[in-house]
């Protein structure tokens, strides 16, 4: 009993640092209980480990604690990090395969602010454009293309549906699509 409290109040430790912006510290914190026994204790150390990384921009070292994760939980939001890692990696690959599983996962019980899917996806496509993956990035330009051509031009059904202000995302497709074909 005594050591499960010990872990919890490491774990609740590692979230204040990393949610504070100490990820060096949050890391350190976290990293001896991603092999525990407890898959909750687990899934929060490497979810933390691996956000530690990814925020000091170590996508490379991040991969391995996103992918223990994602595999212990399947949750939206550790798929899309996973897949933002490996596209900063250069896997397309893997960050297309990760990218998949957003739509067939859910959102962690307990996530008042998730992020929209097509919040996510614009992101995304972002990250994509900027590793210059630009036949992928124009895939999910049409993905999201699709979305806004479906709610319509009224803003205010745009914004309930989680898609992003029109004008920033035609200001982000412009270099990927001639004029005449954004919407």
């Amino acid at each position: 009993m005594h050591l499960i409290l010990f872990k919890s109040r490491r774990l609740k430790r590692a979230d204040y640092a990393l949610t504070h912006g100490a990820y060096q510290k949050a890391f350190r914190l976290a990293l001896p209980l991603v092999d525990s026994v407890k898959i909750e204790i687990a899934f929060l150390a490497n979810r933390m480990c691996g956000l530690a990384l990814y925020k000091r921009k170590k996508y490379e070292e991040s991969l391995h604690f996103l992918e223990k994760t994602c595999h212990l939980r399947n949750y939206r939001h550790d798929w899309y990090n996973l897949a933002m890692a490996s596209a900063f990696c250069g896997n397309l690959e893997k960050a297309e395969e990760a990218f998949k599983n957003i739509y067939r996962s859910s959102v962690q019980p307990g996530y008042l602010y998730a992020t929209p899917v097509p919040g996510l996806l614009f992101q995304y496509m972002k990250a994509l454009k900027k590793k210059q993956f630009i036949d992928a990035a124009k895939i999910r330009a049409n993905e999201l293309k699709q979305m806004y051509v479906g709610v319509g031009k009224d803003i205010s059904k745009q914004v309930q549906r989680g898609l992003p202000a029109y004008p920033a995302f035609q200001r982000e497709v412009e270099s990927l699509f001639p004029t005449d074909k954004v919407l």
